[in-house]
């Protein structure tokens, strides 16, 4: 039900890890580790985390060679989610048989209760039990060393029987004639849960793992409606300085001149900043441009993003012909507010933990951020000030074209997949059907607070199984059930999954427990989803159109472009010089832009110009 790692999240795992039901990333250690009374039952940086996991996971967009569309067809050929399985989907073996496997972070916020381990727990225990399967781990490691074992392992030859294999290595497996067929396997097997977030409009998954029609693994990654980026502002300040949610430009800018110059924290003294920036993170990381994308995303700018233009061509969504005028226009903006003082003005020296410092200390009201924000980094706030309070808002529009956010339509983090020389293919289908009935299939995880994560402690339990399988939709699903709920005064009917985080929300409704307030922030109305839900609504989703991996030029290429780019922006936004991004993108032309438009274009008519966006523009 989460993913993890990436340098931010690294640091916050122990408050993290969210709800989206996977599991992996188990833990070796025994000792309780420092309170987390204040996160979620179950936490919740997921997309987020999973995207700089470890072993440096491709988040591309699920489908490498169809659109959705397409796609669906593609996977209801091999997969019927209506079709009941074959086979017992739960056969037990008898004798057992022992499956090897690989354990990729020992460092996760769990612990195991007096007598337990990592080769003695409740998965253990109940996967012999109900399934004849002892499983034993070849190696263990924390994340962050994780890449580093994988690739000497990888290299060696000397793989497990099972592992979750980010989609680098799962393309390097395959070429290589490693992995099992599982085809028959998941046909035969697998339980309509199971498939039901392989098919249908989650097909683009499945779809990732299949090669010349035949399946080879099972993809975990998340939906889109599981992605968005918003504009987090303080609730609190707003309130205090007699303001309301801006809906548009100009009344978000009223609000950050009111940060900087209205004394929203009350000292009597003029020491707050409007919009808190890590601007250290950009260098090195090859998909930050300085600003969260939603702040492009209000300038009709689409980062790392191919779109589709009236000419049915695809064009780069930040640098392209038709794009890169947006662009300057969001950073000759953003150059304005640094004049203005609505950012610190040592910005570009402020890392994570120089930001998390201003955070709890009143620096600042606005973050433009991800879906996860209450849970991290906005829930420090309340722990210096439990009546603090951030509201997620839907981005504004720069004009008086609608602003679109951008999305891909599903992204695949990890595929679990078989060894050629293992004899039993069909056992990780069983084994992923009993683990989405512990976790994720709210109709059967009657006993979620026991192999998922205990309400009373936040005991993240389900991080000892270690092979990655989620829900893609998980948390969607929740805000819609609970939001229901809430609706009609009662959570009495939820799921247990889902009914704890009714109960987080209406304590912290009630009691103000800060211990509630990320969920509120996430799963109701006046969360997260909330704004998802309507994005979903108003068609305001962009998707990427470019669905394949990233080419050879691309790889190559990219990171000296990426190089330039910020370059370009401390010039542009810190010191003013409107000539720099004109000088950026004639080189980018040269150097980049030509030759991957091509390569994206050709790929593009030899798919047969299929859109995502057309697909999702007309879904029901």
């Amino acid at each position: 039900m989460k993913q993890s790692m990436n340098r931010k999240v690294r640091k916050v795992l122990a408050l993290l890890l969210c709800f989206i039901l996977l599991a992996g990333t188990a833990s070796c250690g025994t000792a309780k580790p420092a309170d987390t009374s204040a996160a979620p039952s179950a936490t919740a940086e997921a997309a987020k985390s999973a995207e700089a996991s470890a072993s440096a996971v491709s988040t591309e967009t699920a489908a490498p060679s169809e659109t959705a569309a397409t796609s669906e067809a593609a996977a209801s050929s091999l997969l019927d989610a209506a079709v009941p399985p074959l086979q017992d989907p739960y056969g037990k073996y008898d004798p057992p048989i022992e499956v090897t496997l690989i354990q990729t972070s020992n460092d996760g916020p769990f612990w195991f209760p007096e007598g337990d381990d990592i080769n003695n727990n409740v998965y253990t225990r109940i996967y012999e039990e109900r399934l004849g399967i002892k499983y034993k781990f070849l190696w263990t490691s924390p994340g962050s060393q994780a890449e580093e074992k994988v690739n000497i392992m990888m290299a060696s030859g000397d793989l497990p029987d099972m592992m979750s294999a980010s989609r680098k290595n799962f393309e390097k497996l395959y070429s290589a004639g490693q992995l099992a067929d599982i085809t028959d396997p998941m046909q035969q097997y697998a339980t309509q849960y199971t498939k039901k977030y392989m098919t249908g409009e989650y097909s683009a998954l499945l779809d990732a793992s299949v090669k010349d029609g035949k399946i080879y693994g099972e993809s975990s990654g998340a939906s889109y409606k599981e992605s968005a980026n918003m504009i987090w502002i303080r609730a609190d300040w707003l309130k205090k300085l007699n303001l309301q949610v801006p809906k548009t430009l100009a009344e978000l800018e009223a609000v950050m001149d009111a940060f900087v110059n209205g004394d929203p924290d009350g000292n009597g003294t003029k020491d707050t900043y409007a919009i808190g920036l890590p601007g250290a993170n950009m260098a090195g990381n090859s998909e930050n441009f300085g600003m969260n994308v939603s702040f492009f995303n209000m300038f009709h700018s689409y980062p790392s993003q191919w779109v589709k233009n009236d000419k049915n061509t695809l064009e780069q969504g930040m640098f392209g012909e038709g794009y890169r005028a947006a662009t300057k226009n969001a950073l000759l903006k953003l150059s304005d507010w640094y004049k203005k003082g609505y950012l610190e003005q040592d910005f570009m020296l402020v890392d994570d933990s120089k930001l998390q410092e201003h955070l709890t200390t009143n620096k600042f009201g606005i973050m433009f951020e991800g879906l996860w924000g209450a849970y991290w980094p906005l829930l420090l706030t309340l722990d210096k000030d439990p009546k603090s309070d951030w509201v997620p808002v839907g981005i504004p529009s720069f004009d008086e074209k609608p602003a679109m956010n951008n999305n891909s339509v599903g992204s695949v983090y990890w595929i679990n997949v078989v060894s050629k020389k293992f004899a039993h293919p069909e056992a990780l289908v069983k084994m992923t059907n009993l683990y989405h009935d512990l976790n994720n299939n709210p109709e059967t995880a009657t006993e979620w607070t026991k192999y998922n994560t205990d309400p009373k402690d936040n005991n993240q339990i389900f991080i000892a199984y270690p092979l990655q399988i989620w829900n893609p939709a998980f948390n969607f699903e929740g805000f819609q059930l609970i939001s229901e709920a809430f609706a009609k005064g009662s959570g009495d009917a939820l799921p247990i999954c889902y009914k704890t985080l009714y109960s987080q929300i209406e304590s912290y409704k009630k009691t103000g427990d800060k211990g509630g307030w990320p969920p509120y922030r996430s799963y109701t109305n006046e969360g997260c989803f909330g704004v998802i839900d309507g994005i979903m609504k108003e068609k305001r989703f962009l998707f990427n159109e470019y669905t394949a991996e990233p080419t050879a030029f691309m790889i190559e290429n990219w990171p000296s472009v990426k190089k330039m780019f910020d370059e370009m922006f401390i010039n542009t936004v810190m010191k003013g010089d409107t000539a720099a991004f004109d000088a950026f993108v004639a080189q980018y032309d040269t150097l980049y832009g030509q030759q991957t438009t091509k390569e994206v274009n050709d790929w593009y008519v030899k798919n047969g110009e299929k859109s995502v966006q057309d697909w999702f523009v007309n879904l029901k």
